[in-house]
């Protein structure tokens, strides 16, 4: 199943059914509805019953919406998976990813839910948050445990699971992460993951932190970033759109190897650059993704 890109990943607490009501206004390509850390212990229960009921409402409108569920070492991953897999669902995120095992047993699940549902075999993703130091190690493994993972999230912030995990000392300049970035979006690309996302910024304030670590991801590769707060839309999914200068070269690329495939040439000058065949696969991907995320081609 082929899946889309999803610029801007925004949390919303799975809890708080007026923030579901009017969460699609703020222009996330997909909405993360989110049952694990940004529910209380007690409220677990309430929040998936207030999840499900959102889920078609975000189909309706046309954006994704994933669940992230509680992780399978607590007592609440199997009724989180029963209660949310309905029809609209594009896909759950399974927390602190760390084994094959894990993820086997959540497609076995899955594909089990469906079929009661009325869903397509498949159809549910899975995308894996690679939050502790076994995940990360184990990433290209987990990549290709099962055909519903078709994302993965590459990332860190101060104080959070991968922060605990690894024990580095988190900076906004971000140097002590940049293996862990860059070796699960390796991963990613290796397993055919064509839109791994990377994340997050906590810092409501700095926004121009934000864009510079958005920016970065998008050098490194990733094609999205998730949001903890709808004011950091906006900035997540500037950065990580086409510019009109991208897509122009990306034109004028194919066009230029176009012209000289006719006259019979391997490579020409472009911009001046010399560029030959190998280019215009990425300059098509280019425009692919522009088109998915609404920019004109």
């Amino acid at each position: 199943m082929q899946q889309r890109p999803y610029r801007c990943l925004l949390f919303v607490p799975g809890d708080k059914p007026e923030m579901l009501a009017k969460a699609t206004r703020f222009g996330a390509d997909a909405y993360v509805l989110d049952l694990e850390d940004a529910v209380a212990e007690d409220n677990k229960h309430g929040a998936r019953d207030i999840v499900r009921d959102a889920i078609p409402r975000f189909a309706e409108q046309g954006v994704g919406s994933f669940v992230r569920i509680n992780a399978v070492d607590t007592p609440h991953w199997l009724g989180d998976l029963q209660s949310i897999a309905v029809p609209g669902l594009t896909g759950i995120i399974l927390p602190k990813a760390a084994s094959v095992g894990e993820v086997t047993a959540i497609s076995i699940v899955l594909d089990t839910l469906e079929d009661a549902a009325g869903i397509a075999r498949g159809t549910i993703d899975i995308q894996l948050l690679l939050e502790t130091a076994p995940g990360i190690q184990n990433a290209y493994e987990l990549m290709h445990a099962s055909p519903r993972v078709r994302s993965a999230f590459g990332g860190a912030a101060p104080d959070a699971d991968v922060n605990r995990s690894l024990g580095f000392r988190w900076t906004k300049e971000g140097r002590e992460t940049l293996y862990v970035r860059s070796r699960i979006l390796l991963a990613a690309r290796a397993a055919g993951l064509p839109y791994p996302v990377t994340g997050t910024w906590t810092d409501l304030e700095d926004l121009e932190g934000l864009r510079t670590y958005a920016i970065e991801g998008r050098n490194l590769g990733y094609s999205g970033m998730y949001a903890i707060h709808p004011g950091q839309v906006a900035v997540i999914n500037e950065v990580f759109t086409p510019s009109a200068a991208e897509v122009e070269r990306a034109r004028g690329i194919i066009a230029a190897m176009e012209q000289a495939a006719s006259e019979g040439l391997g490579a020409v000058r472009f911009e001046g650059t010399m560029i030959d065949i190998a280019m215009v696969a990425g300059a098509h991907e280019v425009l692919s993704f522009a088109e998915q995320v609404g920019v004109p081609v």
